[in-house]
C-alpha cells in the first residue's frame, strides 16, 4: 500500500504528459481525457504510461463529481481485462492498488474484482488486491480476507495476512478473531517446515513457503495484540494464554509478553 500511495503522489506531475498535454497543469487534465488516454495506453500495451495515468486517476478521484467517479472506475475495471502475458502484471497491480483511494466505489470495485482471471490466477495481483481491500477498514471484508489465509499460493497468503494489520483499530470482538485466523494458520506454516519424516526436498519446500508468509503474520499479529512473537509457537502460546481474558481497547497491549 505504502509503494501505492508513493505511486499517487507522484501522479500529479506526471499525469498531463501521459495523457499527451505536456505543459498543461495535472489539474486542468479533465477525466475525460484521462480515461481517453488510458484507454490508448492499454490498447498499445505501453503500461508504464498506463500506471501513470491509474495513479493520475486515483489521485483525483475524491475531488471527481459522481459522475466522474462512476466514468473513473468503470474504466479502470476495463483494464482488468486487458491480455496481457503470464507475469505481466503492472497494470493490473496499478489498478487494483488505485482502488483503495477510490472510497466505498473503490472497495466495491476490488471484492469484484477478486474473481477477474487477471486478478484470481496472478499471485501478485491478487495479493496486492488483499491488501487494497484491507485500507478501506471495513469490518465486513474481514471474512472474505481470512478465507485467503488458506490460499495455496503463499504471496496470497502474506497480502491477506498483511491486510488484516489494518484492523487494529477495531474493538476486541473484531481483533480477537482474526488474531485466532492468524496464529492457527501461521503455526499451520511453522508446523509443515519442522516437521520429521519427510525428504530434504519436501522441508526446503515448506520453510520457503514459511519464508514468504512469516513476516506478514508477525506484523499483523504485533499490530493486533501490541505484542512481538519471534516464532508461530510463541505466538499460539500467547493466544492460549489470552484468549478466554479480557482484551484492552485497540492499540494497547492486550496481555504479557511474547
Amino acid at each position: 500500500m505504502k509503494r501505492c500511495l508513493e505511486r499517487i503522489a507522484r501522479a500529479a506531475a506526471m499525469a498531463a504528459a501521459a495523457c499527451g498535454l505536456a505543459g498543461v497543469a495535472s489539474a486542468q487534465v479533465s477525466v475525460d481525457d484521462r480515461i481517453t488516454s488510458l484507454q490508448e495506453q492499454v490498447k498499445k500495451k505501453s503500461d508504464d504510461q498506463a500506471t501513470v495515468v491509474v495513479d493520475g486517476l486515483a489521485q483525483a478521484f475524491t475531488g471527481m463529481n459522481e459522475e466522474e467517479k462512476k466514468k473513473t472506475i468503470a474504466a479502470l475495471e476495463k483494464c482488468l481485462g486487458a491480455r496481457r502475458e503470464e507475469g505481466d502484471d503492472k497494470l493490473f497491480e496499478a489498478v487494483v492498488a488505485a482502488f483503495a483511494n477510490c472510497g466505498e466505489m473503490g472497495q466495491k470495485a476490488t471484492l469484484k474484482s477478486l474473481k477477474a482471471a487477471n486478478v484470481d490466477k496472478r499471485p501478485g495481483v491478487l495479493s496486492a488486491a488483499l491488501r487494497s481491500l484491507g485500507f478501506h477498514k471495513n469490518p465486513a471484508n474481514v471474512k472474505a480476507l481470512v478465507d485467503y489465509l488458506v490460499h495455496n499460493e503463499p504471496r496470497v497468503v502474506a497480502g491477506a495476512a498483511d491486510s488484516l494489520a489494518n484492523y487494529a483499530d477495531q474493538p476486541e470482538k473484531t481483533r480477537k478473531p482474526i488474531v485466532e485466523e492468524l496464529v492457527k494458520n501461521y503455526s499451520q506454516y511453522a508446523s509443515a517446515a519442522s516437521k520429521t519424516g519427510i525428504t530434504n526436498a519436501e522441508k526446503g519446500l515448506a520453510q520457503e513457503r514459511l519464508n514468504v508468509v512469516e513476516k506478514a503474520f508477525q506484523g499483523s499479529l504485533q499490530k493486533l495484540t501490541g505484542q512481538e512473537f519471534k516464532d508461530a509457537p510463541a505466538a499460539q502460546k500467547w493466544f492460549n494464554d489470552n484468549k478466554s481474558k479480557k482484551w484492552p481497547d485497540a492499540g494497547a497491549p492486550a496481555g504479557g509478553g511474547s
